[in-house]
């Protein structure tokens, strides 16, 4: 039995700055985000780092996805209401038992404060 989708979120890819033959500068940005359709979105953990001076909140959460998509590092993913940003890179995973099912697996991070 092959994963279904079972939710959707809105992936827009990164764009690095980029300078011209002229010098000129463009600054960073993203493309407009696209729906796409993921396995699983684990909401993960959460820590609130003491640094003296800062009040924040992490949440690390993990989503999985088909494995012909892949997500970069600094692409933004907007899911059950909040921005994303993500974290390394895709990885692979394969089913202990059956190899030919595969899926991508990706980081996601957000910084409160």
């Amino acid at each position: 039995m092959f994963r279904v989708i079972s939710e959707y979120v809105d992936h827009g890819a990164f764009v690095p700055s980029t300078t011209d033959d002229e010098g000129n500068e463009s600054p960073e940005s993203w493309l407009p985000v696209v729906s796409t359709g993921v396995f699983a979105f684990d909401p993960g953990s959460s820590s609130e780092p003491r640094v003296a001076g800062h009040d924040r909140v992490i949440v690390e959460p993990t989503l999985y996805f088909p494995a012909d998509l892949a997500f970069e590092y600094r692409d933004e993913v907007f899911a059950r209401g909040k921005r994303y940003e993500v974290e390394g890179e895709t990885r692979l995973w394969v089913h202990p038992t059956d190899p030919s099912r595969r899926a991508n697996v990706v980081t996601l991070r957000r910084v409160d404060g």
